[in-house]
């Protein structure tokens, strides 16, 4: 099964005090050794209340769209935290459901998230498949951010297998391009390459956002 791509820099929100909905459209392309150059498209929701949706296309496998829903809880402090408890299922080349979970959690210019998902196959239960993506950055100014990068992937009854990775990405106004290089000291490394846009749609007024506007440093 090929590798999994997590939206991993188009950061939720972790509060929605002003009532605000959120939405945002990723593209991921995948390049290098042992990888069919290819599209991922993802597309997430989040409502004023902090219901939850989310589309992929060519994310769990080739050829498969995938739709999941939830709920996120989060709290902005000091130490500020999004959990997010999602269901959801596929279909095309995969056809399933899967149980996951996206994480994030920031303490002044840290940032970690992380996005985890249990996956059973109909066809098989030899093709399910446990996989996460974990990913820990610095942001040492608004528009830059850098780090490390890991996925974990376990298919039923099989040895999990783990790609390290490094991050580089650039943020304005509301889009943002992060770059990961996995297995960057190995001949089989590979890229990804992402483009992120976000949206915020308050109540009380309608703005364009920054996707890290939460994570940029308090002035």
């Amino acid at each position: 099964m090929r590798s999994i791509i997590f939206i991993a820099v188009s950061l939720m929100p972790l509060s929605n005090a002003n009532a605000q909905a959120t939405l945002g459209i990723d593209q991921y392309s995948y390049m290098g050794t042992g990888q069919n150059s290819s599209m991922v498209p993802v597309a997430h929701y989040q409502s004023s209340k902090n219901w939850y949706a989310e589309a992929r296309y060519n994310y769990d496998n080739y050829q498969t769209f995938s739709l999941y829903a939830g709920k996120t809880f989060a709290r902005q402090n000091a130490f500020s935290y999004a959990l997010t408890p999602m269901i959801g299922g596929m279909t095309g080349k995969m056809n399933g459901g899967s149980f996951g979970l996206n994480t994030e959690l920031k303490y002044k210019k840290f940032n970690f998230s992380s996005q985890s998902q249990y996956s059973i196959i109909a066809a098989t239960q030899n093709n399910n498949f446990f996989f996460s993506w974990s990913e820990l950055y610095y942001q040492p100014i608004h528009w830059l951010y850098t780090g490390v990068t890991l996925q974990h992937t376990r298919i039923y009854n099989t040895e999990a297998k783990y790609e390290p990775g490094i991050l580089l990405g650039f943020s304005f106004d509301h889009w943002s391009f992060p770059v990961y290089s996995f297995s960057p000291y190995a001949s089989e490394r590979y890229f990804v390459l992402g483009i992120n846009w976000e949206w915020n749609y308050s109540k009380s007024q309608h703005r364009k956002a920054d996707p890290h506007e939460l994570t940029k440093t308090d002035q």
